[in-house]
Formats: C-alpha cells, sequence, structure tokens
C-alpha cells in the first residue's frame, strides 16, 4: 500500500475524515422513507423475491406478517412473489442489515451520524447468534424475541443514549481493536465497552441482553462503517469500494466513482469454515449479508492481526494473522488515521479502504469473517467462515470506471 499515491484520492479524503457518531435508536420508518412509505429491505444487491436463498425467504415471511402487512409467513411470501411487496436493498436505502438483513418499517434501527457533513446511516439491533431471523430462523422463539426488540429494547436503548448523549464510534472502535476485536466475527469487547457506557440508563433485562450477546456490537461496527463509506460516495474517478453485499445468490461491489451502480457476480460458499458439531459442507447457505461492509472500511477481516483469537471461529490459524493482514496491505486504498492494530508483535495503522484497482491489478480479494447460515430454513446459524466477493464484479466495476 503506498499511501502517498491516494492522498489525492477526496473519496478516500473523506473517508479519512469521517466520524460517525451514535445519536439514536428509532423505528425504522421514521428513518428510512422506503419503510415510511410500506416497502421492505433486505440484504445483498437488488434480487426478485423469487430468486431470494431459502434463509432470506423466511425472514422476509415473518418479517412480513409481523408488520401486519399479510396473516402470515406463506401469504407474505405470495404478495412477494407477485410483486405486491416494493423491495429495496438496504445499501440502495441509506443503512445495512447482517445475513438476511431483512428490514421493516417497525424495527428498532440504530442511527449514526456525521457532525461535519450531517450524513446518517442505520442498521437494525443485533438478536443475537443461533436461531434468529436473521440466519433465516423462523420460530415461536424469533417472533418473540423481535416483537421485546421492538417494544422493549430500542425504545430503552433510545432512552439510554438520550442521557449519555452521542457515542463517538472511532473511540469505540479504537479500544476494542486495541483489546482484541476485528469489529465483525470477535466484537466482544467493543459490545462490553458499549454496554458500559449504557449501563446506568438501562434497564437489567436490557442490559443482561446486551451482555450475554457478544455479537451486540457487530451491528454498530457495521453502521459505523457504512456512514464512514457515505461520506466517501460519489466522489468522480475514485476506485474506492463504498459497498459490499451479498444476498445468498449474488455477491455485489459498489465503487464511489460509479454511484449507485452495483456490480455482482455469482455468491461462493464458506472457505474456510468452522462448523458447529453435527453440520457439514452440504449444510451451508452461499454468502449472505451487508456486514462485509466491514471489510470495505478495511476492519474485520482485514484487521486479523488485531485479533488473533478471531480466527479459529473462522476456520483460520491464529499465527497466520499478522500475515493475512500485511498480504491484505497490497488492495488497501489507505491507512487509518486513527485506529490502529495492536496484536502480537504489531502495532500498526488499520488499512483504511480498499481499493479496487488494486484488488483487479494484484489479483488479490478482499476477505470476509461471516457466520454461516444453514441452507434450509428454521435452523440458523451453523458456523463462521471466510468468503470472498467475486472476481469479476470488480473487474467490470474498473471497466465502468474507466469508461466514465
Amino acid at each position: 500500500m503506498d499511501t502517498a499515491l491516494h492522498t489525492a484520492d477526496p473519496a478516500l479524503a473523506a473517508l479519512a475524515a469521517a466520524r460517525p457518531l451514535l445519536v439514536d435508536v428509532r423505528p425504522a420508518r421514521e428513518v428510512v422513507a422506503h419503510l415510511a412509505a410500506g416497502g421492505v429491505c433486505h440484504a445483498g444487491p437488488p434480487i426478485h423475491p423469487a430468486r431470494m436463498c431459502a434463509p432470506m425467504r423466511a425472514a422476509l415471511g415473518v418479517a412480513v406478517a409481523m408488520e401486519g402487512l399479510a396473516e402470515d409467513p406463506v401469504a407474505a411470501l405470495a404478495l412477494a412473489d407477485a410483486g405486491l411487496l416494493r423491495l429495496c436493498p438496504n445499501h440502495d436505502a441509506g443503512g445495512v442489515g447482517p445475513m438476511s438483513g431483512v428490514v421493516t418499517g417497525s424495527m428498532p434501527v440504530l442511527v449514526a451520524r456525521d457532525d461535519a457533513t450531517g450524513l446518517t446511516a442505520w442498521c437494525p439491533l443485533n438478536e443475537g447468534s443461533g436461531k434468529v431471523l436473521r440466519y433465516g430462523a423462523d420460530d415461536e422463539e424469533v417472533v418473540a424475541r423481535l416483537a421485546w426488540m421492538r417494544d422493549v429494547l430500542g425504545p430503552s436503548l433510545a432512552a439510554a443514549l438520550a442521557q449519555t448523549g452521542p457515542l463517538d464510534l472511532l473511540e469505540l472502535h479504537a479500544e476494542a481493536l486495541r483489546q482484541g476485536d476485528e469489529a465483525h466475527h470477535r466484537t466482544g469487547a467493543g459490545t462490553q465497552l458499549l454496554h458500559d457506557l449504557l449501563a446506568p440508563a438501562l434497564p437489567d433485562d436490557v442490559s443482561a441482553f446486551v451482555l450475554d450477546n457478544h455479537q451486540f456490537f457487530l451491528n454498530v461496527a457495521m453502521v459505523s462503517a457504512k456512514l464512514a463509506l457515505v461520506c466517501a460516495e460519489h466522489r468522480p474517478g475514485s476506485s474506492l469500494v463504498t459497498a459490499i453485499a451479498r444476498n445468498g445468490v449474488e455477491v455485489g461491489i459498489k465503487l464511489s466513482g460509479t454511484g449507485a451502480r452495483w456490480f455482482s457476480g455469482p455468491a461462493a460458499l464458506p472457505e474456510p469454515a468452522a462448523l458447529f458439531d453435527g453440520f457439514g459442507p452440504g449444510d451451508m447457505n452461499p454468502d449472505l449479508g451487508d456486514s462485509a461492509i466491514v471489510e470495505a472500511y478495511g476492519l474485520g477481516a482485514l484487521a486479523i492481526a488485531a485479533s488473533p483469537l478471531s480466527a479459529p471461529s473462522v476456520g483460520l490459524d491464529a499465527d497466520d494473522a499478522a500475515a493475512i493482514t500485511q498480504r491484505l496491505r497490497s488492495i488497501g486504498a489507505g491507512e487509518h488515521p486513527a485506529l490502529r492494530l495492536g496484536g502480537p508483535g504489531a502495532d500498526a495503522p488499520a488499512i483504511l479502504g480498499v481499493d479496487a484497482r488494486a484488488v483487479v491489478r494484484e489479483r488479490v480479494l478482499p476477505p470476509v469473517h461471516t457466520g454461516i447460515a444453514h441452507r434450509r430454513p428454521g435452523v440458523g446459524q451453523i458456523g463462521g467462515g471466510v468468503t470472498h466477493p467475486p472476481m469479476e464484479a470488480f473487474e467490470a466495476a474498473v471497466a465502468a470506471l474507466d469508461a466514465t
């Protein structure tokens, strides 16, 4: 990575200058115009509901039924297949959602704001691991948890933030990295830090839910990364990647210099993968979710040097962590001015952004740390692994950039 070559890129400068603040938790319909109008959002690039993978379809059916837009999940999917539901990728509506990423109007979302620009981004709250909606689980326990999140968790977090005031997410990231997180598959330190800031204003049940959910900070990291990359959008000529998103069928990317256009290719299975006992490779759903926004920002799999302990959970060797991050610096757009990686034997700036031209030139794809959904609905999470977006998406994006 040659930072000097990129100092003139206004997209990279905007990314470096972004200072995401967590400012509120609100019902999604109060934040997202598409949802206020009765639409539904989902992870990844655009996809017709009939082509959605089974976990996403299950999540869509449950969420739409809970919204009162259909009598039950079966009727909800019939509406979707008939084209009677307005569907939109989260990214195209200004936000992100993990795994299936299905978001409806009543769901509480984290709201982040960049004070310098006034730009905002949003992300739903994290349900926890295992049998949860975002992995395609759809039983009564899942529905009850979502209702509690809507009625209790969201308003409680909003009230706590009203007392604390905005939380500086860069400061939280910096400390979480020092404590061994990489901000995607290992977020326990970030979760504890966030909890401790809000704890004096949280009811006991909400406090326990956050503490028991080591992935709670993932969605905070996602909204932070999304907002920073929103700040870097729409800079002519820039090959900075502003989105990597997966819907379980295709993976799409966006570049700053090509605006709202998606460039897509087929979603792959995780490789390597660390599966829970009782599951095998044939059970895995292909790459799914918007959480790769963390890697697009430069953390997650690109920051594994700070978090060797995250390696086994995605099928990697902890001893390889520092070398992995060093190799990935070849596709980084720059170095982060405020975040450092402090893993064993390492003290270096975090990578800042991904340069699509470098990806094509070096033939090195940005890896993504991910949870793995069972390919059948109703099961939920079955492990964690590493996935890669398709090279053809980067090649098409760079070709389009050159044609502008």
